[in-house]
């Protein structure tokens, strides 16, 4: 048999108290209620709580463990009030899924927030923009980061930041009017798991003829590579050509040997915070939010 939990505020009450009547008048109970109360509580654990004299009592070796018991469920249960009303902006876990190439641009300053308040702890995740919706949706992460404003109403959505794409190709490209397509089909494409979406972006938002012209998808393949860090290794060996955010060039260990083509001009797309709509951001996400601004705004 499981302990009543109203039998166990009544005894809980009862010790306290040392009274019957005081119990009663407390619990807004009769007395012979209170007593009623403890004799189911005694049959229900099968064991003597009380030991009457007189009008006194003693309370038991049993009785004493289920009090200490019941003060501690007591404990507990405001323990998990306080931290169901607590919104703390310095402390606790920041779970936040971008793209790569985001990544690169957010996590050292991440880290400094981190270090300037050591409550918080970063959890910032790598990923392409079906995956942190379904992140958001199944309530992985708190915020997240993408290219395009999602159409359901499921999300809130504003615009954050914006991000240069570029045709990035080996910093020995020949200069002078070569045909684009000719020198592109003869240096190849380096592919990675968001090519397709950055070239399809960059050709849809272009003004290029020349650039529109390129029948991208016709390109040789020369490598395929999914560590973004690594996406620009073959390009710097002359090993092809890429489409990927500006900022991943700058971040790469390997910008001497890489060039953005000059010659074609940037495209710049925005960059949306996301987060679910049926859902209060936590505090220390709005702490967050102003430094992934100021970090997404700049191109």
């Amino acid at each position: 048999m499981k302990i009543n939990p109203i039998w166990l505020r009544t005894f809980s009450v009862l010790v306290d108290t040392g009274h019957f009547t005081r119990t009663a008048e407390k619990l807004f109970m009769t007395q012979p209620g209170v007593s009623q109360h403890i004799q189911k509580l005694e049959s229900a654990c099968g064991y003597p709580l009380i030991k009457r004299t007189g009008k006194t009592f003693t309370v038991t070796m049993q009785g004493e463990k289920l009090y200490t018991y019941a003060q501690t469920l007591e404990d507990n249960e405001q323990q998990l009030l306080m931290q169901l009303g607590a919104d703390d902006p310095y402390n606790g876990t920041c779970r936040i899924a971008c793209s790569g190439s985001s990544a690169i641009r957010l996590y050292a300053r991440l880290l400094e927030e981190q270090q300037a308040h050591p409550g918080l702890r970063i959890h910032l995740q790598a990923a392409p923009y079906q995956s942190v919706l379904n992140a958001l949706k199944s309530n992985q992460i708190d915020l997240g980061i993408v290219t395009e404003k999602p159409d359901s109403l499921s999300f809130e959505a504003r615009k954050i930041g914006r991000e240069a794409i570029a045709i990035i190709v080996p910093a020995s490209r020949p200069q002078g009017a070569q045909n684009l397509a000719d020198y592109l089909f003869d240096l190849g494409m380096v592919r990675h798991p968001d090519s397709d979406y950055y070239t399809s972006l960059y050709l849809n938002r272009s003004e290029s003829d020349v650039l529109r012209a390129v029948p991208f998808n016709k390109i040789p393949t020369k490598s395929f590579v999914n560590q973004i860090h690594e996406i620009l290794l073959p390009v710097s060996m002359g090993l092809g050509f890429t489409v990927l955010p500006r900022s991943v060039l700058e971040a790469s260990a390997y910008q001497s040997a890489l060039s953005v083509m000059g010659n074609i001009p940037l495209i710049e797309e925005p960059l949306y915070l996301v987060y679910r709509s049926d859902r209060d951001l936590p505090a220390r996400m709005h702490t967050l939010i102003p430094v992934l601004q100021t970090q997404l705004d700049q191109v």
